[in-house]
């Protein structure tokens, strides 16, 4: 109970300083009543609730676009022991986490929120999990990534070139064989593995392509024989072939989070190429939480959770919340500068 109210007390800090980075003026007006009468709207902040296997939930919604630059020196949740895991390690621990950027003339380039949420699960009148999440975000999440806990796919795709650099003789061979140019663009999915690839979803510390996950064409018409050469680029053991498929959490110090492509509209109310589903959560038990793309309930193991799902964009196609190309993914990706002034990072 100590570590939920701990949770809640730090989301409650994290709201608050989003909600202060926003910026919004206003003049009263008075209206006379044929005006008013010709106004509809929503609350700012509403309340709803809800009901599952004995669980009840209250969910406190507010009615905002945010856009916000923070730092926090480290971000841990859910440090205590627990079975098969390392002594001392924590569900999620990212030491310089950052949402949003810095330019070199200390213009700020924001992390994007629409309508967070802060969310209660109750069995009976005790506290057993708490919520905080987001509609929409889009923007870089920066941090030195220790572990997570949590459902994180990532989608990698681009052009074969930066795997034609690492592969050997042979392998450029069977890659040629299979029709496969430098130009060609091909893809994998990715998420939280162990360091032999098998899935992860308890304090990972690697990322990359599970077992069995194999690379595929996006832009290929493959005939039977190039499909069977490209099955022979399966990942086993963390490589595929002698290429490495999966590595430290620690060598990706800036995520994009959305299609960061794709400019926003500030006309609209929704952000251009967000994500949805963005929540993070702490539970005393196994708690099943209402997932936003599907509205069905989704069991979320006890302990610190982070999920930042596949969603649905605006064409109803299911798309990774991560994307990466094949450079990043061998090469790893630099910290964007998330501070003012000289300070890159830690402030």
């Amino acid at each position: 109970m100590n570590s939920v109210s701990r949770f809640l007390k730090s989301i409650l800090i994290l709201l608050c300083t989003g909600v202060a980075s926003t910026s919004a003026s206003a003049k009263m007006i008075e209206m006379a009543d044929k005006e008013l009468s010709d106004v509809s709207g929503q609350a700012f902040i509403n309340l709803t609730t809800d009901q599952n296997a004995g669980i009840d939930y209250t969910r406190i919604n507010l009615g905002l676009k945010v856009e916000t630059q923070l730092n926090i020196k480290q971000l841990e949740l859910g440090k205590y022991p627990r079975a098969g895991e390392p002594v001392d390690s924590a569900d999620i621990l990212i030491n310089n986490f950052a949402l949003g950027t810095v330019n070199a003339d200390d213009t700020v380039n924001p992390f994007q929120i629409t309508n967070p949420y802060l969310e209660l699960a109750y069995d009976g009148n005790k506290v057993v999990g708490v919520r905080v999440g987001f509609d929409e975000a889009k923007g870089y999440l920066s941090g030195d990534i220790k572990s997570l806990t949590g459902n994180i796919p990532i989608k990698i795709e681009g052009t074969a070139s930066p795997i034609f650099d690492a592969a050997n003789t042979f392998e450029d061979v069977l890659l040629t064989l299979a029709g496969v140019t430098r130009r060609t663009r091909l893809q994998a999915d990715a998420g939280l593995v162990t360091q032999g690839g098998d899935s992860d979803l308890i304090r990972a510390t690697y990322s990359g392509l599970e077992n069995g996950q194999r690379l595929s064409c996006s832009d290929c018409n493959l005939t039977g024989f190039t499909d069977a050469l490209l099955s022979l680029f399966s990942s086993n053991g963390c490589e595929v072939l002698s290429l490495p498929t999966c590595f430290p959490l620690g060598n990706f110090q800036s995520l994009p989070v959305g299609n960061l492509n794709l400019a926003d509209n500030p006309n609209t109310a929704a952000i251009e190429g967000a994500a949805r589903g963005f929540f993070l959560s702490l539970q005393t038990q196994d708690v099943a939480w209402r997932d936003k793309d599907s509205n069905a309930f989704r069991n979320v193991l006890a302990g610190a959770f982070l999920n930042i799902p596949n969603y649905r964009d605006e064409n109803g196609n299911l798309v990774a919340p991560i994307k990466l190309n094949f450079e990043q993914a061998f090469n790893g990706i630099a910290r964007e500068d998330t501070c003012l002034g000289s300070a890159t990072v830690g402030c």
